[in-house]
């Protein structure tokens, strides 16, 4: 049972709270403190979408009585999604953070789609953390520091700095304490952001994490801008201006702002072309602020939300009748046939004048008939075949590199089959495709380590430190109790090497 808990500060990340538990309470293997926090050792943390939240909650109640949409709001970046994700959808995602043993809410909430660049090393202001060790003795992580468009702090117009610490690290199951600062190199000034937008979009990103903004539709979002776009003189008749929005955008926000935050405009059509059209799909919350500031900058948040939520949107679908609709559609259906027989798909008969003439028809008077005696829908395959054995090769090579720059590294992770593929940094599944990767099989069943291999490794990674700084050579509990192996966890072969064949040795026999 967990007797005490830190009091969680105003935006912090929930990872952040569990950080300075864990280092409250001088646990050193991440594996026992998810069994504490969650009651499970099979947890993977996640820096800014928490899930697990129930098994979470059950454990610290008595201490944090927080629910789990309160968690959500206030210690993670899920708010600022809020406004431009489908209510039900949102309502999933909450669901899936809370309750789920598998979380998908960087798919749902379209993170992993998107082109959005998140930061990949957690960041900090350097005065925030000088105020935070004078004032606490400790620092903590701002959710509002690790999203896309945020560079400056807000409360003292400083530009933020990246630190040392992945966002993803490689210890799967590690939490980062933001007080481990301490100890790396820090800038000994805070460096002035000496541009106001990057101030002024920081604020409205603040803003959509802390006021509860309504939900904006693709169609209310499209009307919207249609009527800004024809205030300013962007749309006419012809239609919209994208050369002269592609300008101004650019000019006020620069190549290099955009790149980093991955909204670069480059090929043929440009986000920024498709954003101005008709919103078949939802845009993130940066694509919109983005917008918003550079071309109509008179238009306060606020206002942008009470406009665009007042629109009505009627989008009843048109419906079209004929007295002889009866009477004809006979006719239409046999000559469809024909048509099927003589065209091997759906774009070939619209190909014909006469296909066009009867599909129209059908589509109008006959729709239901008409979905059910479609075409066989046409696939195409070109650019989809995979030389798979060449794939193979290449992968293994891959792989075999990893291996060899990474034999002699004694304090690495396991190497698990998960772990090489996370090394080779290629974003298609190679552990979904293994079938048709026989060379890879092969690696993954030579290469891969063993529970009992990895233990052997921890083990030996501690007497190579101690001869090296010329140290005593621990005693055999002492090794059990650094390499994290308890009575329960360590295996037969560590056991018995380091209980019986430990003393054997002559070079490496126990100090007195």
């Amino acid at each position: 049972m967990i007797f005490q808990f830190p009091v969680p500060h105003n935006d912090e990340l929930l990872g952040s709270v569990l950080a300075r538990f864990i280092s409250r309470q001088g646990i050193r293997e991440d594996k026992v403190a998810l069994e504490l926090l969650f009651g499970s050792r099979n947890i993977v943390p996640s820096a800014l979408l928490q899930g697990h939240l129930s098994d979470l909650s059950r454990q610290v109640w008595h201490l944090w009585p927080a629910t789990n949409d309160e968690m959500l709001e206030k210690h993670s970046i899920l708010p600022v999604f809020k406004s431009f994700i489908e209510p039900s959808r949102y309502a999933a995602i909450c669901s899936d953070l809370a309750f789920d043993s598998k979380s998908h809410s960087m798919l749902k909430t379209g993170i992993n789609a998107s082109s959005l660049v998140f930061p990949a090393y957690y960041r900090y202001c350097p005065i925030c953390f000088n105020e935070d060790m004078k004032q606490y003795a400790y620092s903590y992580w701002r959710r509002q520091f690790h999203l896309p468009g945020v560079t400056a702090c807000l409360t003292h117009r400083c530009v933020l700095v990246n630190s040392e610490f992945d966002l993803k690290p490689s210890r799967r199951h590690s939490f980062i304490e933001a007080s481990s600062l301490s100890t790396m190199s820090r800038p000994s000034a805070a460096e002035v952001c000496e541009k106001p937008m990057l101030v002024y979009l920081a604020s409205n990103i603040d803003r959509l994490l802390h006021q509860p903004f309504p939900y904006i539709s693709p169609d209310q979002w499209t009307a919207f801008y249609d009527a800004r776009l024809r205030e300013v003189g962007l749309k006419s008749t012809k239609g919209v201006e994208h050369h002269q929005v592609e300008s101004l955008f650019s000019q006020y926000w620069g190549d290099r702002f955009l790149k980093e935050c991955g909204l670069d405009l480059v090929g043929g059509v440009t986000w920024l072309q498709t954003f101005f059209r008709k919103h078949r799909k939802h845009f993130s919350y940066l694509h919109h602020l983005l917008c918003l500031q550079a071309l109509f900058p008179n238009w306060k948040l606020n206002d942008v939300f009470s406009v665009a939520s007042s629109i009505r949107v009627q989008s009843a679908k048109r419906v079209y009748s004929s007295s002889q609709a009866d009477l004809r559609a006979p006719e239409y259906r046999a000559v469809w046939h024909d048509l099927k027989k003589e065209n091997a798909s759906l774009k070939d008969i619209r190909a014909t004048r006469e296909g066009v003439r009867v599909y129209s028809w059908l589509y109008r008077f006959d729709n239901v008939w008409l979905k059910e005696n479609l075409p066989i829908p046409f696939k195409n395959n070109r650019g989809r075949i995979v030389d798979w054995k060449k794939r193979d090769l290449e992968v293994v090579r891959t792989l075999l590199k990893i291996r060899s720059n990474s034999f002699d590294d004694l304090s690495l992770p396991r190497m698990t089959q998960q772990w090489f593929i996370t090394q080779t940094k290629m974003r298609w599944g190679i552990d979904k495709h293994l079938s048709k990767l026989p060379l890879c099989q092969r690696f993954f069943i030579k290469y891969t380590e063993s529970i009992e291999e990895f233990q052997v490794r921890r083990v030996l990674a501690i007497i190579v430190n101690a001869i090296n700084f010329n140290e005593p050579i621990p005693r055999p509990y002492e090794i059990e109790r650094l390499a994290g192996l308890s009575e329960k966890r360590i295996r037969e072969a560590t056991r018995r090497i380091i209980r019986e064949n430990f003393e054997m040795v002559s070079c490496f026999k126990l100090p007195t």
